[in-house]
């Protein structure tokens, strides 16, 4: 009876010790990578803001401003940051997609016009539905200051820069409501602020 109590106790302790150094291990890992993660996450950030609003200088989080939605309640402003030369907004805007959430950045000039949408995060399946998150889908929004049709892409009707109609992809109407959403969410907010100051 006393053997069999040492071979079962060895192997516990041996199990214990092991998860110790890997909980260790991976502890300093982490205290390690996590810094290197936030500065390349916010690098990007900084990036895409840079991509949708070429003419800002740099950006100063806003943070005194409620937060608007959209007239659905699918997307959410979830952060606001203003060109300190004063030549606009990056919004990044939380909205619900097919894959869950999905966010995405949304630049406005001082004149309220869209400069530019960017998908940053989404867990849609690939193929058909991330096809509204190309950059060629995506300008369409580019130059316009309202929707005609915030609550639904596929009645959009707005006049677009190259003297086209909005075209909405089909089949692909949850991605592209989730992101028209978006959009109609960061304009609501530039209104909301009052436009550029």
């Amino acid at each position: 009876m006393n053997k069999s109590k040492e071979s079962f106790a060895a192997p516990v302790v041996v199990l214990s010790a092991i998860c110790l150094v890997v909980s260790l291990a991976l502890a300093f890992t982490y205290k390690i990578a996590n810094p290197i993660i936030v500065r390349n996450t916010e690098a990007a950030a900084v990036a895409a803001r840079k991509q949708l609003l070429p003419e800002a200088d740099q950006f100063t989080l806003v943070e005194d401003a409620e937060a608007q939605s959209s007239e659905d309640g699918k997307a959410t402003v979830q952060e606001i940051y203003q060109a300190e030369n004063g030549t606009g907004y990056v919004m990044t805007v939380e909205t619900k997609s097919f894959g869950g959430s999905l966010i995405m950045m949304v630049g406005l000039n001082s004149e309220g016009s869209v400069t530019g949408v960017k998908v940053t995060e989404h867990a849609d399946t690939p193929g058909v539905g991330t096809k509204n998150m190309d950059a060629v889908y995506l300008s369409q929004y580019n130059g316009l200051t309202a929707l005609t049709s915030a609550g639904n892409i596929k009645k959009e009707a707005a006049q677009l820069a190259s003297g086209g109609t909005f075209e909405f992809i089909s089949g692909a109407s949850v991605s592209g409501q989730a992101i028209h959403s978006g959009v109609a969410a960061a304009l609501s907010q530039y209104a909301a602020i009052g436009g550029a100051q």
